[in-house]
């Protein structure tokens, strides 16, 4: 009899661990594994990979009414009117949050607010994998009916916003935490020892095979030859992705006569902070903001530098990606950049600074030598896969 998986995330929009978990998801034996789905909103650029098999639920009611006007669905009166005061509860306490000096995370005053219109699931699993931090791990913890829970933290979780004591009472709740890098698992497990015992380390599955592929579907992503083209992929926001960073190292290149075009792939919530900034610097021409893109593998396989100017990073999926098409790489020393890059070998770490970041790729551009040390490297070495990933994943799960 096949064992009853349930996997729980917010939605499969452009990211790092949704990514991660469509490329689990494919290879996830569907003659030993019954697997559902459950996202608290359909409709993200990446659903259309969840592979044939994969058993998708219906959103959540709550989930449901709040986007009735595409599916145009009736509730009950009683379901409407808990709707209604918990969508009113829900912005509220977000308006609340948002003037604390010392603010929560947005996702524990969303569960917190919503928590009373989310219904339990009747379906009892076997196993029930919450596929990050936040409202899948709370909705997992309260809602699934399971023999075996098991928590994603796929972010630099002890920086986060989220308030470590109320997440407490959920992780109780869970038999096995999953994080995505050694760099995550130390620090968590100097903020509460007690986790140890139930963390296990698994790589975000990336298979080299479809990323090559997809890095073909396009050609002549950057029109101008004549120049550097440099690429950064990640959300916009400011701090934490380091754009303030790399927008002023942009200023240094181009005070300093090189002639290059620093394309960003990616959107998020601080697009009209980094916009005024690009401006402040006289830098648009120079930083181009290209939004989001289902398939940023082009891009990669088309520049002629790859750089993550990153503050921290729950683990970096794209410089392995970038790394796997043999680009050359500028990494910031975020917290688990030691386990992407190999200094001086196959990609270049340099600090956090502006000066340091703009010294970084200078030295690309300036050292042939070193440029094509780092080239062969990459040339020679297997290309990074973790698709034996699953190994362990089956462990968690049998």
């Amino acid at each position: 009899m096949k064992r009853k998986i349930l996997f729980v995330i917010n939605s499969l929009s452009i990211g790092g661990s949704e990514k991660s978990l469509v490329s689990l998801l494919s290879l996830m034996d569907l003659t030993k594994y019954s697997v559902d789905l459950l996202m608290f909103k359909k409709g993200g650029e990446f659903d259309k990979y969840i592979p044939q098999g994969i058993n998708i639920l219906e959103e959540p009611g709550y989930y449901q009414f709040l986007g009735q006007k595409e599916n145009k669905k009736t509730f009950p009166i009683k379901n409407k009117i808990t709707y209604r005061l918990c969508r009113v509860t829900t912005a509220l306490n977000l308006r609340l949050n948002y003037k604390k000096s010392h603010r929560i995370s947005t996702e524990q005053v969303l569960y917190k607010s919503q928590k009373v219109a989310l219904n339990t699931l009747q379906k009892e699993y076997d196993v029930a994998i919450a596929y990050s931090q936040g409202m899948p791990t709370y909705y997992v913890a309260d809602k699934v009916n399971a023999k075996k829970k098991i928590a994603w933290i796929n972010c630099d979780y002890v920086n986060s916003l989220y308030d470590k004591d109320l997440d407490y009472q959920y992780y109780k709740k869970i038999n096995e935490i999953v994080v995505v890098s050694k760099a995550i698992k130390d620090s968590i497990k100097r903020l509460r020892p007690e986790y140890e015992k139930k963390m296990n380390l698994i790589l975000d599955i990336v298979n080299p095979d479809i990323i090559k592929k997809m890095a073909r579907q396009e050609t002549n992503v950057f029109s101008d030859k004549s120049v550097v083209n440099i690429l950064t992929v990640g959300r916009l926001i400011r701090h934490y992705k380091g754009y303030d960073t790399a927008i002023k190292a942009a200023k240094l290149l181009k005070d300093n006569n090189y002639k290059f075009k620093w394309y960003v792939v990616g959107e998020g919530p601080d697009r009209k902070e980094i916009e005024e900034l690009i401006n402040e610097n006289n830098i648009k021409e120079e930083f181009i903001l290209l939004g989001k893109k289902e398939n940023p593998y082009p891009y990669m396989k088309n520049c002629d530098l790859y750089v993550q100017p990153s503050k921290k990073e729950g683990f970096g999926l794209t410089v392995i990606e970038a790394k796997i098409l043999k680009k050359p790489i500028v990494c910031t020393n975020f917290n688990t950049v030691n386990e992407l890059i190999n200094n001086e070998i196959d990609g270049l770490v340099v600090g956090q600074s502006e000066e340091m970041l703009y010294l970084g790729i200078k030295r690309y551009l300036n050292d042939i030598n070193f440029t094509n040390k780092v080239l062969k490297e990459l040339s020679i070495k297997q290309p990074y896969s973790s698709v034996k990933e699953i190994e362990k994943v089956y462990e968690l799960i049998s």
